[in-house]
C-alpha cells in the first residue's frame, strides 16, 4: 500500500473513532505529517454561503475571506490551486450536494509539494470520511431509538444558511411526512436569529417541534412531532409532569420553592391551555405518543 492510500484508510478509520471535530483536528494534523506541511486550513460551507465550520491546524494562520478568493473553476467537482510558492489548495464541491470544501496546505520554504493527482484524491477521501463522521453523529438518536431507549428526536447538521452537512434517517422521514419529500440538502425552511446564538432556541415549523444547539460552527437540530407540553411555558411543564406524577400542590410548592397558591394558580392555566379538567385527563395526554395528539 502506497503512501497515498494507506493515508486514505487512516482517514476513514480516524472518521469512526469520535467527535466530527475531533476528526477534523486530527485529521488535519494527519495531513501534515505525511505531506510534509507546517500548517493546513479546512472550510466546509454551503455553496451560497460563507458560513459553516473552518478547522486549523496547528493554529490559525488563514481567515475565510481569504479562503473565499480559492474558486472552484466552472464544471469541476475537484481543482488543485497553486496558491503561492509555499501553498497549495484544494477546492472540492462533492456531486449531488451543496457543500464547498476548501482545504489549504502551508509548506516550509522549499519543500515539495505534493502531486496533484494524489492531492485531490487525499483531500476528496477527507472530504467524504468527514461526511461520514458527521452521519455518524446525527444517527447516535436513531440507534437510541432502534434499541428503545430515551433519545432526543430526529437529527440534522446544519450551518446558519440551512445548508445540510448531515442528516438522519427519521430526520428526512419527518420532513416527508410535512411534504418536503426528496434529498435533504437545503432546510426548507430559515432558521430564525433567536435560534442562532451561543444558547441555541426552539422553534415551530411545518408542523415540527424542533430545537435547535449550538454544535462549533454549526447547529445541531433535532426535530419530532408537537407534543402536549409545547403549549405550555416551562415552569408549566414542571408542574404538569409533577401533577402526571401523582404529586400534591403542598409537595410542588416545596419541590420548587413557591406557594401553594401559585402551584394551583399553574395547574389552573395548564388545564386551560390543554383543554382539560382532571388530573387524570393530563395522565392520559402526557402518555400519549405524538403520533396520536391531534
Amino acid at each position: 500500500m502506497d503512501g497515498t492510500e494507506s493515508l486514505v484508510s487512516a482517514l476513514y478509520c480516524t472518521a469512526t473513532e469520535g467527535d466530527w471535530q475531533v476528526f477534523r483536528g486530527r485529521a488535519l494534523r494527519m495531513l501534515c505529517e505525511q505531506l510534509g506541511a507546517s500548517s493546513a486550513a479546512w472550510w466546509s460551507r454551503g455553496t451560497r454561503g460563507n458560513d459553516g465550520e473552518l478547522t486549523q491546524h496547528p493554529l490559525p494562520f488563514v481567515t475565510q475571506t481569504a479562503l473565499a478568493k480559492l474558486s472552484l473553476p466552472r464544471g469541476r467537482e475537484v481543482a488543485v490551486l497553486e496558491v503561492s510558492a509555499t501553498a497549495q489548495a484544494v477546492v472540492h464541491s462533492p456531486a449531488g450536494r451543496e457543500l464547498l470544501h476548501t482545504v489549504l496546505l502551508q509548506y516550509p520554504p522549499r519543500a515539495k509539494h505534493v502531486d496533484e493527482q494524489s492531492l485531490e484524491r487525499i483531500c476528496m477521501h477527507l472530504c467524504a470520511a468527514g461526511a461520514l463522521s458527521m452521519l455518524q453523529f446525527v444517527r447516535r438518536d436513531d440507534w437510541l431509538h432502534s434499541m428503545g431507549r430515551a433519545n432526543r428526536g430526529s437529527a440534522a447538521l446544519v450551518d446558519a444558511g440551512g445548508a445540510v452537512y448531515a442528516v438522519s434517517s427519521r430526520f428526512r422521514g419527518l420532513l416527508e411526512e410535512t411534504g418536503h419529500a426528496g434529498e435533504v440538502l437545503r432546510l426548507p425552511f430559515t432558521l430564525p436569529e433567536s435560534a442562532l446564538g451561543e444558547e441555541g432556541g426552539e422553534m415551530m415549523e411545518g408542523g415540527l417541534h424542533l430545537r435547535v444547539a449550538r454544535c462549533g460552527n454549526l447547529y445541531l437540530l433535532h426535530a419530532r412531532k408537537p407534543l402536549p407540553l409545547d403549549a405550555l411555558s416551562p415552569r408549566e411543564q414542571e408542574i404538569a409532569r409533577a401533577l402526571s406524577n401523582g404529586k400534591t400542590l403542598k409537595s410542588i410548592a416545596r419541590q420548587y420553592g413557591i406557594a401553594v397558591s401559585t402551584v394551583a394558580n399553574h395547574t389552573t392555566r395548564i388545564y386551560r391551555k390543554l383543554a382539560i379538567y382532571r388530573r387524570e385527563d393530563l395522565i392520559e395526554l402526557l402518555h400519549m405518543k405524538p403520533s396520536t395528539v391531534r
